[in-house]
């Protein structure tokens, strides 16, 4: 009986590896949980303190606005081609979800997000890489919080990909 248990911890120990596995590429960590496939800034954690006012206090309530939608269209359009946009965003969905200097809206950290990506070696980490690097160079968010900069911290912000 106690050779059964063995055998029953190890198999449900490698399931549990398999759906929440991780692994490093190209500045990314890729973890999958259920369907939903994350390449992960490695500088993320960097960035994850609250925005405060010049006081040191806590802001709440900000209100950001995605001022580079443009830039960000051509950016797509220079590393991927039609085919490969249209396939993308049928398929999973991909957006990114950035962390935003709170006091001047500059993009510091990038992570992509896609859904039903069966095997994630399907997407490119060096053509990800390039878009994180220009999107953090080329874009920014106007972040306000009730009509007022925060003097530090970061928020997160949602940018949606290879839209028309």
């Amino acid at each position: 009986m106690k050779m059964y248990s063995i055998i029953l911890v190890v198999l449900l120990q490698s399931f549990v590896a398999a759906v929440f596995s991780q692994s490093t590429k190209d500045g990314f960590y890729i973890s999958t949980v259920k369907n939903t496939t994350k390449f992960e800034d490695v500088n993320m954690d960097n960035y994850r303190s609250n925005p405060k006012n010049k006081n040191g206090e806590e802001m709440e309530n900000p209100s950001s606005e995605f001022s580079s939608k443009e830039k960000l269209k051509k950016i797509e359009r220079e590393l991927y081609n039609e085919e490969e946009r249209n396939y993308m965003l049928s398929h999973y969905r991909p957006r990114a979800m950035a962390m935003v200097r709170a006091n001047d809206g500059e993009i510091v950290s990038v992570t992509f997000i896609f859904n039903n990506l069966e095997d994630p070696s399907f997407i490119d980490t060096k053509k990800l890489r390039v878009l994180r690097k220009k999107i953090m160079a080329e874009n920014s968010f106007d972040v306000l919080f009730n009509g007022q900069r925060a003097a530090s911290g970061y928020i997160p912000a949602r940018i949606s990909l290879f839209k028309p």
